[in-house]
């Protein structure tokens, strides 16, 4: 244990530009999940990826930086669900894991990224169906669970905030869940 520990502190310390962008990155996807409308959940996640992408980008972590890219566009598109008749079209979260899978060969495969490759494409598969349902019990759950998948791989490439993002993504889905359960009763 101490040596993943030791593995990860080295590769966490060896990129401090890439977690200083990796940090807003976080402010803003944690704040996402206090919105009462899983709209606004997209919304503020694609304005997160934008962070993702750069701090993913910095770390080496090719894969992590086209899925938060295809996020952002994932994103944009789901915030107009409702509003726009392109984007309500049920083929969205399919066109999205399809997307992602394909990405997942043309550049994680190349990069040589192994078995991180699968945490990060079920993550991305999850998340694709996860903001495109209108029950925002439903969103929060699958997100958790995309965020303990996301977590797994950040710790791989050492992404301090990556890493805390992932924890600080379920402790406010709870927490979020818990205030929706009061106004309720």
């Amino acid at each position: 244990m101490a040596t993943a520990f030791q593995e990860f502190w080295r590769l966490a310390s060896a990129h401090p530009l890439a977690q200083a962008v990796g940090f807003a990155g976080l402010a803003i996807t944690v704040s996402s999940y206090f919105a009462r409308v899983t709209r606004r959940v997209a919304l503020r996640q694609a304005v997160a990826s934008l962070f993702w992408v750069a701090h993913m980008l910095l770390l080496g972590a090719w894969t992590g930086a086209v899925f938060s890219a295809s996020s952002c566009l994932r994103g944009t598109v789901y915030s107009r669900r409702g509003m726009k008749a392109w984007a309500s079209h049920p083929a969205w979260p399919w066109f999205f894991g399809v997307l992602c899978a394909g990405l997942a060969a043309g550049f994680g495969l190349a990069k040589g990224e192994g078995p991180r490759l699968a945490l990060a494409v079920a993550a991305q598969a999850i998340a694709s169906h996860a903001l495109w349902t209108a029950n925002i019990s439903r969103t929060r759950a699958l997100m958790a669970l995309y965020s303990l998948l996301l977590l797994f791989y950040n710790l791989l490439f050492g992404s301090i905030p990556g890493s805390v993002c992932a924890v600080a993504n379920i402790v406010a889905i709870a927490a979020a869940t818990i205030r929706d359960r009061k106004w309720r009763t």
